[in-house]
């Protein structure tokens, strides 16, 4: 249940500084849990880290690189929109050993704040943190569908308890009306120097996947479950008989039936044009090879692969979620679940080279102007400084 990590002398006892104390209810790295990675390699700086994860995977690994002690409790597994009665039953059953767990973590390692940065994590994190006297801050990437779970957490995030949310957008911060003065929104930001346009890179992970260096690339990134929509991509590639080749860049989520369920329709779904390459850990790298990156989700509050397609200067074609209205173009924008509207804006960017490299270019320009990831990481610590300041 608890692995030692890897500690600094910091961490050791030799120097005293605030211990955070993160909660995260994935074992993989997406999203979320990738801007986690970030904070905790600029956090570990400041303060001493441990993390509360559902078990070993490449999240751990991950922060253990950043030393940032680790701890393991499963934490049950639930559908991912709408909550069914087993969801509620599991979770009945898990709330109290996971509180009590978490609470007593929180008093032996004598943390000083507790982060929450997954949504399922702020109902027991933030009672575990009340029960120990220790104020938790939110971190709230997400967008939710199910009214119980919004209405459980507008109820809690009132306590006090909870002294602040940071919110990814504005979307985001709009699910909780009733905590408008505890929520600040901070958008995540991009590592530029890590996610930069490559040649050899593109060169390399083209010949890998056996793409000439002529052929159109596009692709998609995330997790294999309904909301980011891969099925539309999928169903635009149907429609194409340009040679083109899609991308599909991700993987089931471990454990979960209902993402594995979806992967499957997926796998029928494809044509000769696809190729699945499962989850890259070189993302910097299979960015660059693309020529288009598509975001066909339903609901998003981000998300980040927005950003780093940017940050590589790869033109990005989505739905009118999360930040993407505000960052890219109108003719960049398709509707929702719509695979001829994706079609259509597909063959526009195909169909000029000269209007792709502009838009490349635009897209670096905006990254380096506009999304670096160090006035994020500045805006977040001097939210933790705060509570800090508020309880010592």
């Amino acid at each position: 249940m608890i692995d030692q990590g890897r500690l600094s002398p910091m961490q050791s006892g030799l120097v005293a500084r605030p211990h955070l104390f993160l909660l995260e209810a994935l074992s993989t790295v997406s999203g979320g849990q990738a801007v986690l990675v970030s904070l905790a390699a600029h956090l570990k700086e400041h303060y001493s880290l441990s993390a509360l994860l559902p078990g070993e995977g490449p999240l751990a690994q991950a922060l253990r690189q950043h030393d940032t002690r680790c701890y393991f409790a499963p934490l049950g597994s639930y559908t991912l929109v709408r909550k069914t009665v087993t969801d509620m039953l599991n979770y009945a059953v898990r709330f109290p050993w996971l509180t009590l767990f978490t609470w007593r973590l929180i008093r032996r390692d004598r943390v000083d704040l507790v982060y929450a940065n997954s949504a399922r994590t702020f109902t027991w994190g933030t009672l575990a943190a009340a029960l120990a006297g220790r104020p938790v801050l939110w971190h709230h990437h997400s967008l939710l569908a199910d009214r119980k779970t919004l209405a459980l957490l507008q109820f809690i995030g009132r306590w006090r308890t909870v002294r602040r949310v940071i919110a990814v957008s504005e979307m985001a911060a709009a699910q909780f009306p009733s905590l408008k003065n505890k929520i600040v929104v901070i958008p995540t930001g991009v590592d530029t120097e890590l996610f930069r346009p490559d040649p050899a890179a593109r060169t390399r992970i083209r010949t890998e996947l056996g793409l000439s260096s002529g052929a159109f690339a596009v692709g998609m990134v995330g997790d294999l479950i309904p909301l980011k929509g891969q099925h539309t991509l999928l169903e635009a590639a149907q429609t194409d008989s340009s040679g083109a080749r899609y991308l599909v860049i991700g993987s089931a989520r471990p454990g979960d039936d209902e993402s594995n369920a979806y992967a499957a329709r997926l796998h029928q779904m494809a044509g000769h044009n696809v190729i699945f390459t499962g989850r890259r850990e070189d993302l910097p790298a299979v960015l660059n090879a693309l020529d288009l990156l598509v975001i066909a989700s339903t609901t998003e509050t981000g998300p980040l692969v927005l950003l780093e397609a940017l940050a590589c200067g790869v033109p990005v074609v989505s739905t009118p979620v999360g930040r993407a209205p505000e960052l890219l173009p109108p003719e960049t924008l398709f509707p929702i679940n719509d695979a001829a509207a994706l079609a259509d804006r597909l063959r526009f960017w195909r169909s000029d080279s000269l209007r792709l490299q502009a838009a490349k270019s635009a897209a670096r320009t905006l990254a380096e102007e506009q999304l670096r990831l160090e006035h994020f990481h500045l805006r977040v610590r001097a939210e933790v400084e705060r509570i800090l300041l508020q309880v010592t």
